[in-house]
């Protein structure tokens, strides 16, 4: 009978890579929230890095909390984006949960000063400066939720894949 110590070994010695999570909160209208984060020139989805022992979608919803002070809707997943691996970095994976927020957490968002700059909802066809790779994973996995399909990305190219349909945005 084994002790578990090959299997430890074997565990211990897999790649190991970083997970984020990011919430799509679409309002009434379907213009999409956005922060711009007090470290960065530039406007992104809410969110940021899974912890130890966290799932996704409750990272997901533990970071949209910390930066704005409320719950976000995550309906579902819509997106998977994966990094490959750079100077200073281990590769990762970013899951994309999105929703529609009321009302009422709109006008309760309250920005965690420390974190978020900026905060603000934006139509998809006119959104502030973002990063290239942001405008794309924003565009994308807003019409992936409102079409019921998902996106996946590699390293923040074009979508290699979509769910439901099996179509791609137009």
């Amino acid at each position: 009978m084994s002790d578990g110590s090959a299997e430890s070994a074997y565990y211990a010695q897999l790649a190991r890579t970083r997970g984020a999570a990011g919430a799509v909160q679409l309002d009434g209208s379907g213009r999409v929230l956005l922060v711009r984060p007090g470290y960065k020139p530039v406007w992104d989805l809410p969110g940021g890095v899974i912890e130890a022992g966290e799932s996704p979608l409750a990272a997901c919803t533990r970071e949209v909390r910390e930066e704005l002070g409320i719950t976000p809707v995550l309906d579902r997943l819509v997106g998977v984006v994966w990094f490959p691996s750079r100077p200073r970095r281990t590769a990762s994976n970013l899951f994309v949960f999105a929703g529609r927020l009321p009302e009422t957490a709109q006008t309760a968002i309250e920005p965690d000063p420390g974190e978020i700059a900026e905060f603000g909802f934006f139509p998809v066809s006119a959104l502030p400066e973002v990063e290239p790779h942001t405008e794309r994973r924003v565009r994308s996995c807003v019409e992936g939720y409102l079409g019921g399909g998902t996106v996946y990305y590699e390293e923040s190219t074009k979508p290699a894949w979509y769910g439901g349909s099996g179509e791609g945005p137009g």
